[in-house]
């Protein structure tokens, strides 16, 4: 694991599986905000008993914070490349590199090739002093000599003891649909339902908010995704702790966010009732099999495309209006 910190946050980094984020510390009140999984993280020593026909990736899920990439959601296939669900990155290892070291701000720098595709993808991830935003700068590049369609995102999940009933989800307007998941979990919103935040229609027909946390007795789970946001950016709040996080994307790369509500209700495999979290997760395409993604991104034979990100942790006690680059946080009074 890589540590990257400074006065106020702590990023711990599995550089060997992933480069998951396992760690999202505000050293202030020595809190992680990141949800970890109930199964033990066993990279490189556990072998599952039979492959599962959909991939790896929940065998291998320590919670946390993945890259997801080069497809998004199911299992699928690019060029005849079977991939399982949620592509390659989160299963490799990835190279790193400190790229920058001084008193006022460090970097590090990680890099994998996938290997069933012809793909690199670049993430540095940095820190200045006495800031409580990290900062993201990635770029992806087509080795291949044929074009290429690609799903990319993050997949944040906050938990406890940050996450709690009461806790909101703070975000700019944005048209709002109810996309799964499959099985038999219990949903609170109706299949299939769309609306305008902060409502969508819940299993009675009845508007419902889905910006407020409830508490893990709920036993359900959603997946929402977001479109039309009028901005790229979402804050999660615990009004008791008076502490938010915010992310803000470039919504030209992620133009929708994926909202994992699981507040008990996943009663099978992996998880059998213990996920209580909320993934927060900008994509570049709606959940799906990229194959069956009319509108799937496509990056060119030899070109590159780049993006930023940053998350930023910041006490709050009022609603969170707007998050902008840099991590600062208008909230009303």
């Amino acid at each position: 694991m890589i540590v990257l910190e400074n006065e106020l946050l702590r990023i711990g980094v599995l550089a060997s599986k992933g480069a998951d984020l396992v760690e999202l510390r505000y050293k202030p009140r020595d809190l992680d905000l990141l949800w970890r999984a109930p199964q033990a993280l066993l990279p490189g020593e556990y072998v599952p008993s039979v492959a599962r026909p959909e991939g790896a990736f929940l065998d291998y899920y320590p919670g946390g914070w993945q890259e997801i990439f080069p497809s998004a959601g199911p299992a699928t296939t690019i060029e005849g490349a079977p991939l399982g669900q949620h592509g390659e990155t989160a299963l490799l290892p990835w190279d790193v590199r400190v790229a920058e070291d001084t008193p006022a701000r460090t970097a590090l720098e990680f890099t994998v090739e996938t290997q069933r595709t012809p793909f690199r993808l670049v993430r540095r991830m940095s820190l200045e002093s006495e800031s409580p935003v990290l900062r993201f700068e990635e770029e992806v590049v087509n080795l291949g000599r044929i074009d290429l369609p690609f799903g990319w995102g993050h997949h944040p999940v906050f938990g406890p003891p940050f996450l709690e009933a009461g806790c909101t989800i703070e975000m700019p307007s944005c048209a709002i649909e109810q996309a799964g998941p499959g099985g038999d979990s219990p949903h609170r919103f109706a299949s299939g339902s769309r609306g305008r935040y902060p409502y969508l229609s819940g299993q009675s027909g009845d508007p419902l908010r889905m910006d407020m946390v409830p508490e893990p007795e709920a036993g359900s789970e959603d997946v929402l995704v977001c479109g039309e946001l009028a901005d790229a950016w979402c804050a999660v709040r615990n009004p008791r702790l008076q502490l938010a996080v915010g992310l803000v994307w470039d919504a030209r790369v992620f133009p929708y966010l994926w909202l994992w509500q699981s507040y008990g209700g996943n009663r099978g495999y992996p998880f059998y009732g213990r996920a209580y979290n909320l993934g927060v997760e900008p994509f570049n395409c709606m959940p799906g099999r990229l194959a069956d993604q009319a509108a799937a991104a496509t990056l060119k034979a030899g070109e590159s495309l780049a993006t930023a990100l940053e998350c930023s942790v910041r006490p709050a006690s009022h609603p969170v209006e707007s998050v902008t680059w840099g991590g600062a946080f208008r909230t009303r009074s």
